[in-house]
């Protein structure tokens, strides 16, 4: 459980870093892979730093705070999209850092898992052409023979001490952790990149599908509703009623189409509100809804209408230091799942016919 809380927030944490450009699948996740690069290689500079620091070796001091600053500028490189620059100074950088220590402090402190970390970024990271990363490759294998002659033919400059067991175990823990990022974060920065797809996907769905003012569904996804009820030709009570806006054009007219638009805005939150959640709503179009309210019969239909009317009747819409009241027009009918048109038509004719009788009413 806590293995998939953790998983959770760090595809959340990676899910947040993916560009907001357009981007191929390839190009996101050289993106990803490089800031997780960078994020590790700083973690452990900055602890080698601190580690030399406390050491009093001025010369690696200065040269892994050195080594920091290029990193800071290696993030900068990867947020520019430059990869293959960011890859070759971060490997140019681990190369130096690994011969300079071996000069100053030796070799028995296993440095060289440096150079084996890097080497695994090569096939891991495809930060340019392979060609270019199989020379890295066979650099990073003279800087490894160097290692062995430097262990042969020189003496450390500095000794270490009981501390030199401290920086053998740490450098070990770097291979270690090194080596299963690695391995491991390739396939879960490919899963965080279909999870945002598809994301994305369904968003491009809800908004082709909604009524951007409202929020509610819109007429595109009601007639994909209705297609898909009668393919499945499902035996249930379905009622359908078309509610319109009483005098809608004058308050535009009077107020103007900012609180024409607040009006339709306040008007789709409270029928949501007061519809049974298994109800659908959606907006027609202009100053007309559409709601479907399911298993019931009409007399039923006819009081939750009438119900949802008398309340709206009661409500004082605040916009613009002004109080509005409106009322509603609605025409109910049954829905007859196989001919839809000729049921919505009637349940708007009967919309018609209660704004011919004064408006402010339900007509089944």
């Amino acid at each position: 459980m806590k293995e998939t809380s953790i998983r959770k927030k760090l595809e959340e944490i990676l899910y947040k870093h993916i560009p907001s450009q357009e981007l191929s699948d390839d190009e996101k996740y050289l993106y990803l892979i490089s800031i997780i690069a960078c994020s590790f290689a700083m973690s452990m500079q900055l602890l080698l730093w601190v580690f030399y620091l406390f050491a009093g070796i001025s010369p690696l001091v200065n040269i892994y705070f050195s080594g920091l600053l290029f990193l800071v500028l290696l993030v900068w490189l990867v947020l520019k999209h430059r990869y293959q620059l960011f890859g070759l100074l971060l490997s140019g950088i681990v190369i130096i850092e690994t011969l300079v220590s071996a000069v100053f402090i030796g070799t028995n402190n296993f440095v060289i898992v440096y150079l084996f970390v890097a080497l695994m970024m090569q096939m891991i990271i495809p930060y340019t052409s392979v060609r270019i990363r199989t020379f890295v490759v066979i650099l990073l294998g003279i800087s490894m023979y160097i290692l062995v002659i430097i262990n042969h033919n020189m003496i450390p400059t500095w000794n270490l001490g009981e501390a030199n067991t401290t920086l053998a175990f740490f450098n070990i823990n770097i291979a270690f952790f090194g080596t299963i990022i690695q391995l491991t974060v390739g396939n879960f920065i490919r899963d965080v990149i279909v999870k945002a797809n598809r994301k994305k996907l369904e968003e491009s769905k809800n908004e082709a599908n909604t009524d951007p003012l409202t929020g509610l569904f819109n007429r595109r996804y009601a007639n994909a509703f209705f297609k898909q009820l009668s393919i499945n030709k499902v035996e249930q009570d379905w009622c359908v009623s078309m509610m319109d806006i009483d005098d809608f054009k004058v308050l535009n007219d009077t107020y103007g189409h900012k609180v024409g638009d607040e009006v339709l805005i306040f008007i789709s939150d409270f029928i949501r509100k007061n519809l049974r959640k298994r109800d659908l709503v959606f907006r027609w179009g202009g100053e007309e809804f559409l709601i479907l309210l399911k298993d019931v019969e009409v007399p039923i239909a006819f009081r939750i209408l009438d119900k949802l009317r008398s309340r709206l009747e009661l409500e004082n819409i605040e916009t613009h230091d002004k109080i509005l009241n409106v009322t509603v027009t609605i025409g109910v009918c049954s829905l007859d799942i196989q001919h839809v048109e000729q049921s919505i038509d009637t349940s708007d004719q009967l919309m018609y016919k209660g704004k011919a009788l004064g408006k402010n009413m339900v007509v089944m």
